[in-house]
C-alpha cells in the first residue's frame, strides 16, 4: 500500500471515482425529494420527516458525502430520513472536491475552505428554520466525508451529540492535534480490506493514516474512556465490535472481515446501525451473558449462565474487599464453572457494575430489590451463594421472602459475623467516618477527587487477582473481569459504594438481631484471611493483633455453629486469602455440590 499512495490526489481521483459509479438517475431521482437550502455561498439538502409537523420539535442529522461526492449523492446512498421521523436530516454539499478534514494535506485546506465554519453556521440555519431538539444534533459522514467528521468530533464536539464514521480511519495530523474540549460519542464502521483509506492505516509523508482500532482508542482516551475495551465477536455477519465507554458517551468500532471500501456490507444494514446506535447512547454496551433487568426499583446489571440447567437458580451475592470493592467481578471465575452444572446469576446491586444509581444504598436494602429482580427472572426456587457482607442480604432476603421463594439452601463464604467483638471492629473506622462524613464526601467524590487514588487501588487489586489466579491455576473470564472493575471508576459507582459503607453499620445492627437459621441447610466457608492481618501487626500493634485474633475466633466459631445447627457444612480455608470466589471457586463448587446431594436436587 506503501507504495500505491503517492500523493494524496491519486487518493482523491480513486475516491471520485468510487462515487461516480452511482446510478445518476438514482440520484436525480433522490434530489426531487430533496429541498436545496442556499447558505451563503455554499449550500445543503434539506430532509424532513414524512410526517412532518412544524409544532413539533426534532432531531438534526448531518450526512456527509466522499470526496468529489453531493449532499443529494449522499441521500441517495444513506436514506436516513426514511429510518426514522424523530429526525431532520441535512445533507451538506463541500465547497471544494473534498472536506477540510484536518490532515492539513489536501486540496479544501490549501484553498481554505472553512468547513468547520459552515457546519457550524448550517446548524444555526436550520435550528432557525425548524425546532431543533437542543443536545440532539449528530453527524455522520462516508469515506473522506468520514474523516470529515473525526473533525467534527475533534474540533466543534460541544454541537453534537455522537458522530458515525463509515470507510474512514484517521489521518496522522488529527490523531496528533486532537484535543477534544467536550466529550462526544463515537461509531466507526470500516471493512478490513479496504484499499482506498486502509482500516489497517498507511505510512506517508503527505497524507498517512492510523489504523481504525488505534484511531477509536485514542478517541475513547481523549473523552475519558475507562481502559479496557469489550470485545465481541459476530454481532453482525462476518462483522466484531470494540467498544469502549466513559459512563456517558460510547466508542465503538465495527470491523467487518474482508470488507471493502463501501457503505453497505451484506447482512449489515449501515444506515439503521447508525441509527441504533444514536438511539440507544444512554444503554451500555454489556458483556457476553450480561442484561440489565427493570423493576420499579432501577436497572439491575445480571449475568446469567446456564440457563438450560435443571434445578433451583443457584444465585451470586457479591460482598467487598478490604478497598471495599463489591461486584460481580469476583465470580468471573466461580460463575463459568457453576454454570457448567447449574443455572447461575450473579446480581448486582444498585450502583454497582451497570446497576443504575440510586439515593438510599444498603444490604439490607438489597434484600427487597432482589426479591423484585428474581420476579422479572422467573425464579422462584434458590439457593443463595453469598460472599462477606452480603451474608447480610442473602439472611435478610430470607426472612422477609421465604414465602414467596422457595429457598432451598445457602452458601456463606467469609460471613459477617453478628456477635459483639465482630461488630465492634466492622462498626469502627472506616464505617463510622463514612457515616459522619458523607454528606461532605458525595461533592468531594463528584468532583473527581477521589479517582486517582481508586485508579491506584484497581491496579493493585489486578495484580493480587492476577497472583491468586496463577498460584492456583484457576480459569478467570479476564475479559469480564476488567469489564466490570472498571465501573468502579465511575462517579456515581464511588458514591454508591461511600453510601453503602455509611449504612454499614444500620445494616450490621439489623443483621444481628437476627437468630441463626435452622430450617434450611447453610454451609459457610470460613478462610484464614484474617491470619495474614494479624501477622502484619503483631510486633508493632500487639493490641490489635489480639483484637484481629479474637474477631477470628469468634467468626470460625459462629460459622461452625450456624453450619452445625442447620444441618449444612462447616469449611475451614487454611493458607487462604478471603477472595475465594477468585482463588479456590472449585472448593466453593464442591461446597455448593454438597448441599445439593443432601437435598437431592438436580
Amino acid at each position: 500500500m506503501k507504495q500505491q499512495i503517492k500523493t494524496i490526489g491519486w487518493a482523491i481521483t480513486l475516491l471520485i471515482g468510487l462515487t461516480a459509479c452511482q446510478s445518476s438517475d438514482k440520484q436525480q431521482d433522490s434530489a426531487q425529494q430533496l429541498q436545496q437550502v442556499e447558505l451563503g455561498s455554499r449550500s445543503y439538502w434539506l430532509a424532513l420527516p414524512q410526517q412532518y409537523q412544524p409544532a413539533n420539535s426534532y432531531k438534526l442529522l448531518l450526512a456527509f458525502h466522499p470526496s468529489g461526492g453531493s449532499g443529494n449523492g449522499m441521500q441517495s446512498l444513506s436514506h436516513f430520513e426514511q429510518m426514522s421521523d424523530d429526525y431532520i436530516v441535512a445533507y451538506p454539499d463541500s465547497e471544494q472536491v473534498e472536506w477540510n478534514e484536518g490532515c492539513n494535506c489536501n486540496i479544501a485546506h490549501r484553498l481554505g475552505a472553512d468547513d468547520l465554519g459552515f457546519t457550524a453556521d448550517m446548524i444555526a440555519d436550520i435550528s432557525n428554520r425548524y425546532t431543533v431538539t437542543p443536545g440532539e444534533v449528530y453527524a455522520a459522514g462516508y469515506s473522506q466525508g468520514g474523516l470529515f467528521v473525526q473533525n467534527l468530533a475533534c474540533n466543534l464536539p460541544h454541537l453534537f451529540k455522537a458522530v458515525a464514521v463509515v470507510a474512514a480511519s484517521m489521518s496522522t495530523q488529527l490523531a496528533s492535534d486532537c484535543s477534544p474540549e467536550a466529550a462526544v460519542s463515537l461509531m466507526m464502521i470500516h471493512g478490513t480490506a479496504d484499499t482506498v483509506l486502509p482500516y489497517t492505516g498507511v505510512e506517508h509523508n503527505n497524507f498517512g493514516l492510523i489504523s481504525s482500532p488505534d484511531a477509536i482508542a485514542l478517541m475513547a482516551e481523549k473523552n475519558g474512556a475507562l481502559p479496557y475495551a469489550l470485545h465481541k465477536a459476530s454481532v453482525a455477519p462476518d462483522t466484531n465490535l470494540t467498544s469502549y465507554h466513559n459512563g456517558t458517551q460510547k466508542f465503538q468500532l465495527y470491523s467487518v472481515e474482508d470488507g471493502g471500501h463501501n457503505w453497505q456490507f451484506t447482512g449489515f444494514d449501515t444506515s439503521r446501525r447508525i441509527m441504533t446506535f444514536f438511539a440507544e447512547l444512554d444503554q451500555p454496551e454489556l458483556p457476553e451473558h450480561s442484561k440489565l433487568v427493570t423493576t420499579e426499583q432501577g436497572q439491575f446489571h445480571v449475568r446469567a449462565m446456564g440457563l438450560d440447567n435443571p434445578g433451583p437458580a443457584v444465585v451470586l451475592l457479591a460482598g467487598p474487599n478490604y478497598n471495599y470493592h463489591s461486584d460481580s467481578a469476583w465470580f468471573a471465575a466461580l460463575q463459568p464453572l457453576l454454570a457448567q452444572q447449574y443455572r447461575v446469576y450473579s446480581i448486582d446491586r444498585l450502583g454497582n457494575a451497570y446497576s443504575s444509581k440510586a439515593d438510599e444504598l444498603s444490604y439490607r436494602r438489597f434484600a427487597d430489590d432482589l426479591a423484585a429482580v428474581l420476579q422479572q427472572l422467573q425464579e422462584t426456587q434458590l439457593a443463595l451463594v453469598s460472599f462477606s457482607s452480603s451474608s447480610i442480604s442473602a439472611r435478610w432476603f430470607y426472612q422477609q421472602h421465604q414465602q414467596q421463594f422457595d429457598i432451598k439452601a445457602m452458601l456463606y463464604i467469609d460471613p459477617d459475623i453478628p456477635l459483639p467483638h465482630s461488630l465492634s471492629l466492622y462498626q469502627g473506622y472506616p464505617a463510622d467516618w463514612y457515616l459522619a462524613n458523607l454528606p461532605a464526601l458525595l461533592p468531594h467524590l463528584a468532583a473527581g477527587n477521589w479517582t486517582e487514588r481508586t485508579k491506584d487501588k484497581l491496579n493493585v487489586e489486578y495484580q493480587e487477582v492476577q497472583q491468586l489466579v496463577a498460584q492456583h491455576n484457576v480459569q478467570l473470564d479476564w475479559s469480564y473481569f476488567e469489564q466490570i472493575i472498571q465501573q468502579r471508576l465511575l462517579i456515581p459507582q464511588q458514591q454508591a459504594r461511600a453510601i453503602e459503607i455509611a449504612g454499614y453499620i444500620a445494616d450490621l445492627d439489623g443483621y444481628a438481631a437476627l437468630p441463626m437459621l435452622s430450617a434450611i441447610p447453610i454451609s459457610v466457608i470460613d478462610s484464614d484471611f484474617e491470619q495474614q492481618q494479624i501477622d502484619s501487626v503483631q510486633e508493632d500493634e500487639p493490641e490489635l493483633a489480639e483484637a484481629l485474633r479474637l474477631w477470628q475466633q469468634e467468626g470460625s466459631a459462629w460459622s461452625a455453629e450456624q453450619a452445625s445447627l442447620s444441618n449444612g457444612q462447616y469449611i475451614a480455608l487454611s493458607n487462604s486469602d478471603h477472595l475465594v470466589p477468585v482463588q479456590q471457586p472449585e472448593q466453593i463448587k464442591q461446597a455448593l455440590d454438597w448441599l445439593f446431594g443432601q437435598l437431592q436436587l438436580p
